[in-house]
């Protein structure tokens, strides 16, 4: 990631993070997706999907960490198969959405992408969603599970997933230098003066 922001001009941003944690599955009736939806899991990871689900689901948010990797590293973060990417599909087999779990860790496991393509953003689907994440994650007996957000993010998100049942317990503030080459919607009162 360093290697872009020698090369190419870059914006500094101040982020502040909140990371969240869930410890038990939910006591409420998880949600399921509305008619017409469908939950599918990649049993392989194409990097060009990938960057086209990261690209448009996190543009707005000013995702960018993925988008500077290559094409090597994202396969080879892929080809493990404790990484799992899922795709929200609608009733035409468009792709609406995302959400990748990182099983990876000791003995929890990090939500860490989830979204909706714009368009469906304020839809009333993202709730549902998101307990398709849950789910999954907990069917895999887990002893928590984790997801972080930021300023940056859909201003919703961080409610949805206290709602959701995960509680704060960390908020650190990070300077992000986002390659400016990435053409990304960064706010001005999140850029460092």
């Amino acid at each position: 990631m360093s290697a872009l922001n020698n090369i190419h001009p870059s914006t500094p941003v101040t982020v502040s993070i909140t990371f969240l944690r869930m410890d038990h599955f939910p006591t409420y009736e998880l949600l399921d997706l509305p008619a017409g939806y469908s939950l599918e899991k990649l049993s392989f990871v194409p990097v060009p999907l990938y960057r086209y689900l990261y690209g448009n689901v996190g543009k707005s948010c000013c995702w960018w960490m993925r988008r500077v990797l290559s094409d090597q590293y994202l396969e080879q973060l892929f080809s493990d198969p404790l990484i799992e990417v899922y795709i929200l599909k609608d009733s035409e087999n468009i792709i609406s959405g995302f959400f990748e779990l990182d099983c990876t860790l000791f003995t929890s496991i990090n939500v860490a992408y989830f979204g909706l393509m714009p368009h469906l953003v304020g839809q009333g689907i993202g709730t549902a969603f998101f307990h398709q994440a849950i789910r999954k994650a907990w069917e895999k007996k887990p002893s928590c599970l984790r997801i972080n957000t930021c300023n940056l993010d859909n201003p919703r998100a961080l409610e949805i997933y206290k709602k959701a049942g995960f509680e704060p317990f960390k908020v650190e503030t990070e300077l992000w230098n986002i390659p400016d080459v990435l053409n990304l919607p960064i706010p001005k009162k999140y850029r460092k003066k």
